[in-house]
């Protein structure tokens, strides 16, 4: 692509970019303007909005607990204990990305769980590249990448009873406009949408489309169309035809990454043509 056309694409999106300016105001998340034209009937029309907490996953399940409604959406600017699958850490500075969790009470069997995480993964790549124009990739089993680096991840948990699931949290952390390199322990490995586009974007222009297409994929599952989410997931799949090894203390096996199975396992060929089913409790996954 062009440099003209590169650029031309961000004219149809002034509302979510703009110049970087060191004098520019602090992007806050706005509750508000979150709502304002908010196009979804349930995920984000109550929101629950703190500068500051431990984090967003934790104050979901106390919320949930309490009774909160389907599609509730907490939102911080700063977590203090951010983190993400494995009990890895989340770093984020205040005022500069998405910090979410959100609400879901689906009727669906806890082995249903991976679904919740399949549809979030496809609208924050639906949601990026309409607002920025960017190509992002899901790396299995919760991951965003862009340029081999890692933009986002999502953290689901899920309360359980009687073979439903009570209630399901599934919280994201999304690098908008931090600066990765001003972090050398993990700017190797992790970029953000500003360090990719070179542009301050709304958060919450970008966090609005995001919801809105969630709650698409979610009437989807709900409707039991699984097999269409599948082909979707697999086609912003970063895994998927390529050589990979997963761990698991200690554990590893190498294979190339065939599909995700209805479960959410990902389905690994191995050398001697085996067919691996390994599911994403306890494993991390490197590409070759």
């Amino acid at each position: 692509m062009s440099i003209y056309r590169f650029f031309n694409n961000f004219t149809k999106q002034k509302k979510s970019l703009q110049p970087l300016s060191k004098d520019s105001v602090p992007d806050k998340m706005n509750p508000d303007m979150i709502r304002s034209g908010l196009k979804t009937a349930f995920i984000g029309q109550s929101i629950v909005y703190s500068t500051k907490t431990e984090s967003t996953n934790k104050d979901a399940k106390e919320l949930a607990e309490k009774g909160a409604r389907e599609g509730t959406l907490v939102i911080t600017e700063e977590q203090a204990k951010g983190r993400g699958r494995l009990n890895r850490s989340w770093v984020s500075a205040p005022h500069e990305n998405i910090l979410i969790s959100l609400i879901f009470r689906p009727a669906l069997p806890p082995s249903k769980l991976f679904s919740l995480t399949m549809i979030t993964s496809i609208a924050i790549v639906k949601a990026i590249r309409k607002t920025t124009g960017l190509k992002t990739k899901i790396k299995w089993p919760n991951d965003i990448y862009y340029n081999n680096k890692k933009l986002a991840g999502i953290l689901t948990e899920l309360n359980v009873g009687r073979n439903q699931i009570n209630y399901a949290i599934v919280g994201i952390g999304l690098n908008v406009n931090a600066d990765m390199n001003k972090f050398p322990e993990i700017k190797e490995i992790a970029t953000s949408l500003f360090n990719e586009t070179g542009k301050i974007i709304s958060r919450n222009e970008l966090l609005k489309e995001i919801l809105f297409k969630l709650e698409k994929k979610y009437n989807l599952l709900k409707d039991g169309k699984n097999n269409r989410i599948r082909k979707n997931w697999n086609k912003y799949s970063l895994v998927t035809g390529r050589h990979v090894t997963v761990f698991s203390e200690g554990y590893s096996e190498e294979g190339i990454a065939d599909s995700i199975a209805e479960d959410g396992s990902l389905i690994l060929l191995k050398s001697n043509g085996e067919k691996k089913n390994i599911l994403c409790g306890d494993v991390s996954l490197r590409i070759k």
